[in-house]
């Protein structure tokens, strides 16, 4: 066979390729009763797995106009997604996903921002939607050969829920709802890194009288009396405050914009407030006492681990004196430590 045969014969073959893919698309396009596209050539059996599929599949040509959708969109988005037709574009599919209006004005689920990223990078992509029914559904888009793409709807709520529920207990306490140690010392490291200035201050907490609690009442009792008490630390913090659980009876705050006569006042506030009897259902009013120390930066230390370790050096001299609840002396206000001090 010479040159020309050869080239002829591939011509040949790509005519017969061309007219076997339309045959393929025009059959992908076929319509049932309820109006959503099928393909009689993918074959009953791969429509069937589409369809039992939970998440919904769209097939886009190259002109962004719908070929296929899988039952598991309408299952997804109900009645309005009743309303999509075969050639409709994705502008109007997304907006169908949303609200249920066609056409659409405005596309605000992300799928036709996400086609533009594909359009460019010709990879992958993905973005989430957030129904008005408070679900979450994650689009992934990817390319296909010959300009077209497809759109994979997926429901992720309670993925996402899981998540941050995961994420939640990680950096809390269980018992009260406060962040825990390694939240805490995020959120240190954050508010010594500002660097507009402004000064934070730390308190640390200390019970005294917890364990005869325990002891004498209970656990259960115990644990209704660190609830209780976390509920007083948050009480008059503000937006850049946080009260976290160290562990056991051990308590700090942080506050995220403080001189230190204010962070003074608040604490001698929080011990007052702290040493106020308890009603944990054991017939009489149960009262604890709290020791406080606090430090600031950065007239104390501008180092987190330095910060927490001046305050925690200033309540364990508080509960050494013998001070009922507050060490608030040269110790505490004094840049660098000059002596004992006396208890206020």
């Amino acid at each position: 066979m010479g040159r020309f045969g050869g080239l002829a014969m591939a011509a040949q073959a790509g005519r017969a390729a061309m007219r076997l893919a339309r045959r393929h698309r025009q059959a992908a396009c076929g319509r049932r009763q309820d109006g959503l596209g099928r393909g009689r050539k993918l074959g009953p059996g791969l429509v069937q797995a589409l369809d039992s599929l939970p998440h919904g599949l769209c097939l886009f040509d190259s002109a962004d106009r719908l070929l296929f959708v899988s039952d598991g969109f309408r299952r997804l988005f109900g009645p309005p997604a009743n309303r999509i037709r075969l050639g409709m574009h994705a502008r109007e599919v997304g907006a169908a996903s949303v609200a249920g209006t066609l056409p659409a004005d405005r596309e605000r689920c992300g799928l036709w921002a996400a086609r533009r990223r594909l359009r460019v990078r010709g990879t992958a992509d993905a973005v989430v939607q957030t129904l008005p029914d408070g679900r979450q559904i994650t689009i992934t888009l990817h390319p296909q050969a010959g300009g077209g793409w497809t759109a994979l709807w997926e429901d992720v709520t309670e993925r996402r829920r899981a998540e941050s529920l995961l994420r939640y207990m990680a950096h809390h306490d269980p018992l009260t709802g406060l962040p825990n140690r390694y939240l805490f010392a995020a959120r240190l490291d954050r508010a010594l890194a500002r660097r507009d200035g402004a000064a934070c201050a730390l308190l640390c907490i200390d019970l005294d009288g917890f364990k005869p609690v325990n002891d004498r009442h209970g656990h259960a009792a115990g644990d209704a009396l660190l609830r209780q008490l976390a509920e007083r630390l948050r009480e008059g913090l503000g937006a850049e405050d946080v009260a976290a659980r160290l562990g056991g009876d051990e308590f700090t705050i942080l506050l995220g914009d403080a001189t230190p006569a204010s962070a003074l006042g608040l604490a001698r506030r929080v011990q007052a407030r702290l040493a106020e009897p308890y009603d944990l259902g054991t017939g009489s009013p149960i009262r604890v006492g709290a020791a406080v120390g606090v430090a600031c930066a950065p007239l104390h230390a501008t180092r987190a681990q330095a910060l927490a370790e001046r305050a925690d050096a200033a309540m364990y001299a508080a509960k050494r004196l013998g001070h009922p609840c507050l060490w608030d002396a040269a110790l505490v206000l004094a840049p660098t430590d000059t002596g004992h001090g006396a208890p206020a």
